[in-house]
C-alpha cells in the first residue's frame, strides 16, 4: 500500500491488529494510511507529523463503509 509516497507492505497480522486497536470487525480493510495528520484550524489546514510508529488509517468494507482513526503499526518502516 501507498504510505505518504512509500509503497510499503502491511502484513495482514499487523492489519489485524490495527483493525482491533479501533474494535472494527474483520470485513474491514486497511486502504490507506499516513504519519501526517491534517487539521483543519479555521485558518487554514495544518499538518501536525505523527510520533514513530502511529499513523492515521482508514478502514472500509465492501459496502463503503469507511472508518478512520490512529493506530500503532511498529513493523512499519
Amino acid at each position: 500500500m501507498l504510505i505518504d509516497g512509500r509503497i510499503v507492505a502491511i502484513p495482514d497480522e499487523q492489519q489485524s491488529r490495527a483493525r482491533e486497536q479501533l474494535a472494527l470487525p474483520s470485513d474491514f480493510f486497511l486502504m490507506e494510511a499516513t504519519q501526517m495528520l491534517q487539521h483543519d484550524t479555521g485558518n487554514g489546514v495544518v499538518q501536525i507529523p505523527l510520533p514513530p510508529g502511529l499513523f492515521v488509517v482508514a478502514f472500509e468494507n465492501l459496502y463503503g463503509q469507511r472508518r478512520y482513526g490512529v493506530v500503532r503499526m511498529e513493523m512499519v518502516q
